[in-house]
């Protein structure tokens, strides 16, 4: 199975008072990469950018070692959106691996539980 790294930015806003219900999405594609820390490298890049129209404090960063030792994957303003925009960075696995042999191991994996 081979894996990379996807960052993402997510912005989440309103266009009009009126509707305040209902959120528009914005979703862009930073890069992909080989490894989490080129990933999280790139990714803190991306923060600083936001950082010239957006509130964002200094642990507002990605790292390798966050919480119990797993990386932190998300960054995020919700707790302080500027002007109602919010946004969401994150770092997502993606794992690529053959459809046949992942859905035999699977099979596998279920058939253990009976």
């Amino acid at each position: 199975m081979k894996t990379k790294e996807l960052l993402t930015i997510e912005f989440r806003y309103t266009t009009c008072e009126y509707d305040v219900d209902k959120y528009h999405t914005k979703i862009i594609t930073i890069g992909i990469y080989d490894t989490i820390e080129e990933a999280i490298k790139e990714g803190n890049k991306a923060i600083d950018i936001l950082s010239e129209k957006f509130q964002v404090r200094a642990d507002d960063k990605f790292s390798l070692k966050y919480i119990l030792t797993f990386p932190k994957r998300l960054v995020t303003n919700t707790c302080y959106p500027t002007k109602g925009i919010q946004y969401f960075a994150k770092i997502t696995r993606l794992d690529f691996s053959d459809l046949s042999e992942t859905m035999n191991k699977i099979f596998e994996e279920t058939s253990k539980k009976a």
